[in-house]
């Protein structure tokens, strides 16, 4: 993560959200079989593909938005802070995001994650199916163990504190497993997507509601106390879509040092990303220009060969003629306010309370520039 797009606020509270996911992951992955630990040691940014113990601000780390939104929004609406289920649900969302990043990568035949080879790159795809397998128990059991203590059965039935103890978990639980629910949905519509000559901005949104939008969501509602829980889940979610909307603007412009995919990477695996699905959508506008360019890029995408550098390349030109780009980050740009007038009715901006999480907010778009 470059340094020049992180504030001193942002770059605190994403390190306090990695290292304290962190530890939690690292206690975890000493319960789980050798062959899936290794692969999830190595996808968290935990070891390298031989096992070995990889520095703190090494290859592979993840940048921790989602934990940092757990941890914020707690704060934000004053949840107690030595609430167990507090870093709980921060380590839960971002094993499901890792879950989601290891199909992703399988399924998009993506080569790099992070600055490095993707996990089945080095593993395979099998391997990285069955770390999968093990991984979803896990993020849920890590709720109930957190409420049941440190000195509890691991796997406990019953919660040594009885019936009342278990409301919290089964809540964070529920919010979890709905998350999970809708990043299958988004991932079955997003390969739909691909096999479309159109695949529409507003199904590419829907895309991008349910396999970011929701992870956005689940950390914010994980994190808040209960009477703020339904606000602030509506910011997460606004905020996850600009979020990915930013994603899909750098995965074809952005600089490889930040993102940690080589240039244009997207473009090459011929993804139908938003700024694809705005340049390739039907317009009514008299703009010759723009219209021979929307033409000459569906017929790009039509090959069914592989691209060249000079195809990729001559994608991006294209895609710079249909003004996609800054239509784009404009779709981003809306997103952003709308959580953060979702936000503003639980903290109000004269209020320290929600700071955090508008510094977040703030570094989800503020990416593009």
């Amino acid at each position: 993560m470059s340094s020049a797009i992180t504030s001193r606020p942002v770059a605190r509270l994403l390190s306090e959200a990695r290292d304290r996911t962190d530890a939690v992951v690292s206690a975890l992955l000493e319960q789980v079989e050798e062959g899936p630990g290794r692969v999830l040691a190595y996808q968290w940014g935990l070891r390298d593909p031989e096992g070995r113990p990889v520095p703190a601000d090494g290859p592979g780390r993840g940048k921790a938005v989602r934990a940092a939104l757990v941890f914020a929004a707690a704060r934000a609406t004053g949840r107690p802070g030595s609430d167990p289920l507090v870093p709980a649900g921060a380590t839960a969302v971002e094993m499901l995001h890792t879950l989601s990043l290891l199909h992703d990568d399988v399924m998009d035949e993506d080569e790099l994650r992070r600055g490095r080879p993707a996990a089945w790159r080095v593993f395979g795809a099998d391997a990285v199916e069955n770390a999968v397998r093990h991984l979803t128990p896990h993020a849920v059991g890590l709720l109930f163990d957190a409420a049941a203590g440190p000195d509890a059965d691991p796997a406990p039935t019953t919660s040594p504190r009885g019936p009342e103890a278990l409301r919290g978990p089964a809540r964070a639980a529920g919010v979890l497993g709905a998350a999970l629910v809708r990043l299958v949905q988004g991932q079955a519509l997003d390969l739909a997507l691909e096999q479309e000559a159109h695949p529409g901005v507003a199904a590419t949104l829907r895309v991008h509601a349910d396999k970011t939008g929701s992870l956005f969501s689940c950390a914010c509602e994980l994190g808040a106390a209960p009477a703020a829980a339904g606000e602030l889940a509506v910011f997460g979610e606004h905020l996850g879509v600009a979020f990915q909307i930013t994603d899909d603007v750098l995965g074809i412009w952005g600089d490889p040092l930040v993102t940690g995919k080589s240039v244009g990477s997207d473009l090459t695996a011929r993804k139908k990303s938003y700024p694809v699905a705005v340049a390739l959508a039907p317009t009514t506008a008299s703009d010759s220009a723009a219209d021979d360019a929307r033409r000459r890029l569906a017929r790009l995408y039509a090959h069914t060969e592989s691209w060249t550098a000079a195809e990729t390349d001559e994608a991006r030109r294209l895609l710079d003629h249909t003004g996609a780009r800054s239509v784009a980050e404009a779709a981003a740009r809306r997103h952003a306010r709308a959580a953060l007038e979702a936000l503003s009715g639980i903290c109000p901006l004269d209020e320290e309370a929600g700071q955090d999480l508008r510094a977040l907010a703030a570094f989800v778009t503020g990416r593009l520039y």
